[in-house]
């Protein structure tokens, strides 16, 4: 088999995925980095393989080669009141505890300091390396408190919802429980499902389909006392 065979292999074996981050929500992110300045202090808390900016401080408790700083969400190594903006993205579902990952980064926001999350609403189970909870937008809101809301909505919209559960749903019934099976049918599924992610380029504009968003964000500011 020549490299180039291998290569295309590889590519088929892995389908995109179901879900798609938007620009409208990436450039929700890059311009609250922005707008901080230059001179604020940007966490990143539980940032994975992600670099937002050469600003932002990436905390994670695993060296993923951009890891600035090996800590954990429920017990991050800074003074109270030291941080512009803290930065959560598909964390929370990940935590043992939420609330004391939320209260740890209230702690280190200044006050009128912002906090970003997002939280998945509808999507199958994921692990990395646990997956334990999912948030409506209201209920994601009620998590976040006493910050005070300035304003959330869908992260991913409800095309993703749709598409991932078609993935899940068909490729767990046919597997019959072999894991080996599965992988192949997630893979088959997943290339025949993937286009429908991209109606979430219109459908996420539409506010009152948080409903059924695939997930959804909060953006929340500190008191000033």
């Amino acid at each position: 088999m020549t490299n180039t065979s291998k290569g295309l292999r590889s590519i088929l074996a892995t389908p995109p995925d179901p879900f798609l981050v938007t620009p409208r929500s990436t450039q929700r992110v890059s311009a609250l980095i922005e707008s901080a300045g230059s001179n604020a202090i940007v966490f990143n808390v539980g940032a994975g393989y992600t670099s937002l900016d050469n600003r932002v401080v990436n905390i994670d408790i695993f060296d993923s080669g951009t890891t600035d700083i090996i800590a954990s969400a429920m017990a991050l190594p800074f003074p109270n009141g030291c941080a512009d903006l803290v930065i959560l993205q598909g964390v929370l579902e990940h935590v043992e505890d939420a609330a004391s990952t939320l209260a740890e980064s209230i702690r280190v926001l200044k006050p009128g300091g912002l906090f970003y999350t997002e939280m998945p609403f509808m999507q199958p189970y994921h692990e990395s390396p646990i997956d334990l909870r999912r948030s409506t937008k209201s209920g994601l809101a009620t998590l976040c408190k006493p910050l005070i809301e300035i304003e959330s909505g869908i992260h991913i919209g409800p095309a993703a919802t749709f598409a991932w559960f078609l993935r899940e749903f068909w490729a767990r019934l046919l597997s019959g429980g072999r894991p080996s099976v599965y992988a192949k049918a997630s893979t088959l599924i997943g290339w025949i499902v993937f286009p429908l992610r991209y109606a979430d380029r219109f459908l996420e504009k539409m506010p009152h389909l948080h409903t059924i968003a695939s997930s959804c964000y909060y953006l929340g500011r500190k008191a000033q006392s």
